[in-house]
């Protein structure tokens, strides 16, 4: 999905991590707008967190009735730099992008789009759809190593699938273990990264193993956690930072928890709308480029209407970096 014009500030947001901080912090999500049918819930960043790991992005969005977004269409935007990942609970959509690709997404399937030196895509609602619009869309940021990768698009329709003690788990990226068992999810990786989907249908508790050296948050989807004298309801964050090992999780009946982790950034990348670069001259040649037309983002020619365009930086700006 893309950002609005309105979510643009008038310098690109510095997004760093908050490794160096262990204690345990709740912070609830900001909401926006994004279609008159359509408000979501953002997590990072924000304020107070900019950063998980190489995580610098967290929309939620639903659930939303069919007959509100049978029309959902987010027309061809850009990308640079990150990894768009959009994760279904119920509902479906369509991905076309300037690669060629149309996939559609259901629940429990992951569509992953790496952006690297440039790509465009759209969003739309799926034909006939009968199940309430409930998802996830989260962008990773790329290492400066990999900024300018060849832009690609995977889908997985099967990923790890395992028990957290009492808890259902989803490995959506990265790896996990716990003793001798060890999972690996198969979606294209740059950066050491975890994201990872619990449920509980009834009142469950799981033991959490961490990697000390990552930094964590816990998202409430649905329901309610406990976990380190801290209660988080839907739509809160729990932000872990770094240093711990393992946590022990409460989770309410009908809960359904994302956690997110990674490997800090050493340095701060920036974000400006759609575009996630360390380099602040390649965000500004970027918005120049796509609102010129320039080949590089190539054409999502399965779509029949207009493109975003970029919001424009004011006349003057000095971006930080530059």
């Amino acid at each position: 999905m893309t950002r609005t014009p309105a979510d643009s500030e008038s310098q690109p947001t510095p997004c760093e991590s908050a490794h160096t901080r262990r204690e345990a912090k709740v912070l609830p999500a900001l909401t926006r707008q994004l279609t008159p049918k359509m408000r979501v819930f953002r997590s990072i960043p924000q304020r107070d967190l900019r950063m998980i790991g190489p995580w610098c992005f967290l929309d939620h969005f639903g659930p939303v009735a069919p007959t509100d977004y049978q029309q959902f269409d987010v027309p061809p935007h850009p990308h640079i730099g990150l990894q768009t990942i959009t994760w279904l609970l119920s509902g479906q959509l369509l991905h076309h992008d300037s690669l060629g690709y149309e996939q559609a997404l259901r629940a429990n399937e992951l569509n992953l789009m790496t952006a690297g030196k440039g790509i465009s895509h759209a969003e739309v609602a799926a034909q006939h759809v009968t199940d309430p619009l409930h998802g996830l869309q989260l962008w990773a940021a790329l290492p400066p190593a990999a900024e300018t990768t060849n832009a690609c698009f995977d889908h997985y329709k099967n990923l790890p699938s395992f028990a957290v003690g009492e808890c259902q788990a989803t490995l959506i990226m990265g790896e996990y273990q716990a003793g001798q068992r060890r999972q690996i999810s198969p979606a294209r990786q740059f950066h050491p990264i975890f994201a990872m989907q619990l449920k509980s249908p009834r009142v469950a508790v799981g033991e959490l193993q961490l990697n000390a050296e990552h930094e964590y948050g816990l998202y409430v989807v649905e329901g309610r956690l406990d976990t380190l004298n801290q209660t988080v309801e839907r739509h809160e964050l729990l932000f872990l930072g770094a240093g711990r090992s393992e946590v022990t999780l409460e989770l309410a009946a009908d809960t359904v928890v994302l956690v997110l982790g990674g490997e800090a950034f050493e340095q701060p990348v920036l974000m400006w709308w759609n575009f996630v670069s360390a380099n602040a001259a390649q965000i500004r040649q970027a918005q120049e480029q796509w609102n010129a037309g320039h080949e590089r983002f190539g054409n999502v020619q399965r779509y029949k209407g207009e493109r975003l365009l970029a919001p424009e930086l004011p006349a003057g700006t000095k971006l930080k970096n530059e």
